[in-house]
Parts: C-alpha cells; structure tokens; sequence
C-alpha cells in the first residue's frame, strides 16, 4: 500500500509541474527594427526589459536589420519558414509587404483602434492606408522635410519666408555669389533619395505626380515638366556638382547658405552642437538656434507637406497567439513613457504620430527639444498634412516602390542639372524607365 501511494503522490508531482510549467510558459515574440545604431538598441532593450516585467505571458526577441536588407531577409526567412510577428519599417517598405499580401491587415487595424484614430495625425494614417480599406500599417514615428532658413538674413534684407515658389527663388538669387563663396540654397541634385525628397515637395505643390488617380504613369505631365523646369533653374543657385545631404547640412551650419532642404533629424545639428561642431565648410554659426526657422509647407497650385513614416505591421501568422503577443507589445510602445522614451532616441527626428504625445509636457522635456521651445510640437504636427508620390486622391499605389529603389528621379534631375537636359527631354526619359519599373 505504502508503495502505492508513493506512486500516486509521484504522479501526482508530475502533474502538477507540467501544470504549472505549461500555465506559465511564455510565448516568444520576434521583433524587427531599423533602429541598429548600438544607442537605439539599448533604449529598444530596455524598453523590452520594461514590458517583459509587467506581463508574464510574452517574451520579445530583437532582430536588427537595416532597411534596405528587409525584403531579402523577408526572403529568406519564409524559405527558412520562420519569419518575424512583427517589424518596424518605412512606409514604403509596408505598402510593398501589403501589395504582396504578406501583412495582417485586421491586427493593424485592431492595434490602431486600440490606440484610437482620433488621437493619430490623418496625414500619418493616410501614408499606411490599404486600398482595400484600413491599413497596411500603425504610425509608430516620422520626419516632416522643409525649407530651414536663416530668418535673420531675410528680415535683414527684407524678403518673404521661403514658403511659394516665387519667394524662394527670389531668396536664392539674392544670396547666391559664388564668387565669395555664397550660394542660395541646398536641394537634391545627385540621383539618391534626397533628391527625390526635395523635388517631391515642389512637384505635390504643382498638382504634378508620378500616377493620375487611375493608377496611369503620367511623369511627362505639363505639371511635372513645368515643375522640372523651375527645379533646374533653382539648382543654379546651389553649390556646383551634385548636392546631397550631407552638403546641405554642412553649409548650412557653416553660414555659406542661408536655405537647405532637410528633414527634422537636422534639428539635431543645429540645436545640441552649438558650440563643438565644425564640419568640412568650418564652424558653426553662433546661436544658429533662434537665427534659424523652418517653413515646412510649400505653396505654388496647392500647399505641400512632405515627410515619411515609419510603422509597426505585423507578418501574417498561424499562429494567433503569438501574433497577440506582437500586438500588445505594439501598444506598449506607442503609449505613454514607453513611446516618450523611444521617440527620445533621436529627438525632433523621430516625430510623434499622436498629437497627445506632441503636446506632453513629458515628450517636451528634453534638452534638444527644450531649446527650439514651442517649435517641437508645431513641428511635429506637419505629419497631420504630410504627402508622397505614391498617394493620390486618397488612394496607395504600392507600385511606387519599384519606381523609388531605382532612383529614376534622382537620375532624372541630373540629366537637367549635369548634362544640360531640357525638362521636357527629362521628363519624357523619366516617364519611359519608370514604365520599365513598372512592367
């Protein structure tokens, strides 16, 4: 007897630990981010640290990969049949995944109906809309691009914001003497993304775009020849050979232009290397600061805001339960001192989506946002407006990607600005390699 019952309390044992094992097993996770500079992966770290304390059900695995690698590492993990619950990427990259019909779209919309779309930048909303209805993607953070100026130089000389066409070409020409060195303003004249940033800008303000509302490729548009004509001209007033960012940047800290086209992640720069910066142009202008504004809408036909987006979206999955575990994790992140503490990682470059968190007090007491004051949060609501090429009459051509990784507007820009092309001549060229893009 006594045998007996040492058997059944035995099993009775084992019971009871795979019980208790299996009750608190926790499911794992895997999360993408873009975010692979060693300083963003701690914070990401710790923010993980800080949700795993709070539940017991979900463990999250971080995988770093740059943006550019994420389709082929997509590519590999579905032939190696594990792919991740969740990634963090641009929006162009999320409209591609869409198109392809890899994404959960129903646990996006759950994720921003658990935030709330009242409480989401429209503009940031529309940039990750599924042309079926919902989204391809949730806002997580984003950068407005615009025109930062030297106001001081402008009201000494008496000339309107750089906001139309006409005032900022205006501008440029009054500034520009090369002969000491001196140019009008920084724009993209090299065939990479900044220049296709920097041009879209005017092109959205003329009404001119790469699709009309039915999907048609119209790049040799009267609007976008127009459009490349007075891009051409302007790029006369830039520093000769191609421009990119980092000469934007450059210049402009070291006083040689008093006009650049940048996105928020300038802010940066200008506002915490006061004193130690000295780049290839030289030092840095004195309380460059309060010298500086930002006109972050362009009017010619219409107003333009542009700017970028990046979201959280979700891999579909059989699995439900780790696909729960990504979309709870999602919302910690975006709530609170959780999404204050990753948008701190690079302040002013990452905006917030939600317009709650734009007016924190929280959110604002940070060193660099604290020195450009009540510009933070007026800055971060141009993600409310912001617009793109591959977005037009509320609709998403995801297409736009296959046109945007082969940099055709970049290319087409230095057929102006290098070779000497007539608009006409570019657009028609533009408007043909596009079509191959596409075909």
């Amino acid at each position: 007897m006594r045998k007996k019952a040492l058997v059944k309390i035995s099993l009775l044992l084992v019971l009871v630990f795979v019980f208790t094992a299996t009750s608190f097993a926790q499911t794992t996770v895997e999360y993408w981010t873009t975010q692979t500079e060693q300083e963003r992966v701690e914070v990401i770290n710790d923010l993980i640290a800080r949700f795993e304390s709070q539940q017991d059900q979900y463990q999250i695995e971080l995988v770093t990969v740059q943006e550019n690698d994420i389709p082929t590492k997509l590519a590999s993990g579905m032939a190696a049949g594990r792919l991740p619950q969740m990634i963090e990427v641009g929006a162009e990259n999320i409209l591609n995944l869409g198109a392809e019909g890899m994404l959960d779209s129903e646990a996006v919309n759950d994720v921003v109906n658990r935030i709330g779309e009242e409480d989401i930048y429209d503009g940031a909303l529309k940039m990750l809309s599924n042309p079926a209805g919902g989204y391809f993607g949730v806002p997580f953070h984003g950068w407005v691009q615009g025109i930062w100026y030297r106001e001081d130089l402008f009201e000494e000389r008496g000339l309107e914001p750089p906001t139309t066409w006409e005032s900022i070409m205006t501008a440029a020409k009054e500034f520009y003497k090369p002969e000491e060195q001196q140019y009008g303003i920084v724009i993209g004249t090299n065939k990479d993304a900044y220049a296709r940033q920097t041009f879209t800008q005017y092109a959205l303000s003329n009404n001119a775009r790469i699709f009309d509302e039915e999907g048609n490729l119209v790049f040799n548009s009267p609007e976008m020849v127009e459009t490349l004509k007075f891009y051409a001209e302007l790029a006369e007033t830039t520093p000769p050979g191609p421009n990119g960012w980092r000469d934007a940047r450059d210049l402009y800290l070291a006083g040689r232009v008093p006009m650049m086209m940048y996105s928020t992640y300038i802010m940066d720069d200008i506002g915490l290397q006061a004193t130690d910066y000295a780049g290839e142009q030289g030092a840095i202008i004195e309380n460059l600061v309060d010298k500086t504004n930002f006109a972050n809408t362009m009017k010619h036909k219409t107003e333009a805001v542009f700017g970028q987006i990046n979201g959280l979206t979700f891999i579909k999955s059989e699995d439900q339960e780790k696909l729960e575990g990504a979309k709870t994790f999602a919302e910690f992140l975006l709530t609170g001192e959780n999404y204050i503490d990753f948008l701190h990682m690079a302040p002013g470059g990452m905006n917030p989506v939600r317009p709650s968190i734009a007016n924190d007090p929280k959110y604002l007491e940070h060193e660099l946002l604290e020195v450009w004051g009540e510009k933070s949060a007026r800055i971060a609501s141009g993600l409310n407006s912001i617009g793109k090429f591959g977005y037009v009459g509320g609709r998403v051509f995801p297409e736009i990607g296959n046109i945007t990784s082969q940099f055709i507007v970049g290319q087409t820009i230095m057929r102006m600005t290098e070779r000497g092309w007539s608009a006409e001549r570019a657009a028609e060229w533009g408007h043909n390699e596009m079509q191959d893009a596409l075909d």
